[in-house]
């Protein structure tokens, strides 16, 4: 489908997938609305819709995800697989022979598609109940920096990126949820009480905890977090709250065995943790989402691509 002199079979499985039009109508206006033919063209996709009235073409991309992708139909599916499969822009630039700023472009659609859906369906990012285990921390000020074999955490500037992180333990690789903390670290400076004026990361991280976690859950937090410590997460009620260095008197004498846990849990999260820091705010976002998004849906290439194809007809309906 995606070897050279395949396009119309490219083509009418865009269609049957709802990626590009199936039909489209003359916009001009003597023509009334009539129903566009589809026909071979002298153009890069080799097909566009025409007005055998007007004679007036339209771009068969016209109103989808590939419009503002400038390569061949075929090009762009590779760059969707190249996506699904989670390989470098780097590496695809040399493997395809395409301009660094295509791959880019259809990386970033790609990026906004998923935000899309999640923010959307946030829901399907709700963990716990039962009373399953739920861990808390905050990156980078909690445990997740620090694992057994680097205990020194990375140093870092005072305009650090604060991510609240929840991960269920229910099964491995875990399910998560992270949010980048919007609010500032202290709390009002027109406070009437500094000393019990809760700070406004702290709010935002428990009403973060509470649209995420089912109620029922056991939380698993700690001291050292700023927006997520232990003796904030104790007024959540309707959870059972545990402490991570109590839990730590349970180790074998001598051994790390908790932090050891910790770090296999937190593991397929540093990484987009570390790239946010080094992000601006949107780029940063769009990191997140789209690792929360192959978190779900990316468990083989194959599961990637199915359901992005689905989410991108989802995100641009050909109206």
């Amino acid at each position: 489908m995606i070897q050279q002199g395949h396009e119309g079979e490219l083509c009418s499985w865009l269609k049957e997938s709802n990626l590009i039009r199936s039909n489209m109508n003359c916009p001009t206006e003597g023509c009334n609305g009539k129903s566009l033919q589809w026909s071979p063209a002298r153009s890069i996709d080799k097909y566009s819709w025409v007005c055998f009235d007007c004679k007036k073409r339209q771009n068969l991309r016209d109103s989808s995800f590939f419009l503002q992708i400038k390569c061949d139909l075929k090009i762009c599916m590779q760059l969707i697989v190249a996506w699904c499969q989670s390989i470098p822009s780097d590496v695809v630039i040399n493997h395809l022979n395409v301009k660094p700023h295509v791959v880019k472009r259809a990386y970033e659609k790609l990026g906004k598609v998923t935000e899309t859906y999640v923010i959307k369906h946030a829901k399907d990012w709700v963990l716990g109940g039962g009373e399953k285990i739920l861990i808390v921390d905050e990156f980078p000020g909690g445990y997740m920096a620090e694992t057994v074999s680097t205990p020194v955490p990375k140093k870092r500037n005072n305009n650090c990126r604060t991510i609240l992180c929840i991960a269920e333990c229910h099964n491995l690789p875990p399910r998560m949820w992270m949010h980048i903390i919007n609010a500032n670290p202290e709390p009002p400076k027109n406070a009437k009480n500094q000393t019990t004026t809760r700070c406004g990361m702290v709010e935002e991280a428990l009403n973060e905890i509470r649209a995420h976690a089912v109620p029922g859950s056991f939380l698993i937090a700690n001291k050292r977090a700023r927006c997520c410590n232990y003796e904030a997460l104790k007024e959540l009620q309707e959870y059972t709250v545990l402490c991570i260095e109590d839990l730590q008197t349970y180790d074998t004498p001598g051994k790390n065995e908790l932090l050891a846990n910790l770090e296999t849990i937190w593991q397929t999260g540093i990484g987009v943790c570390e790239e946010i820091q080094d992000s601006t705010r949107s780029n940063g976002l769009s990191s997140l989402y789209e690792h929360l998004w192959k978190q779900k849906f990316a468990t083989t290439p194959s599961n990637a691509f199915t359901h992005i194809i689905h989410h991108i007809a989802e995100c641009h309906p050909l109206t």
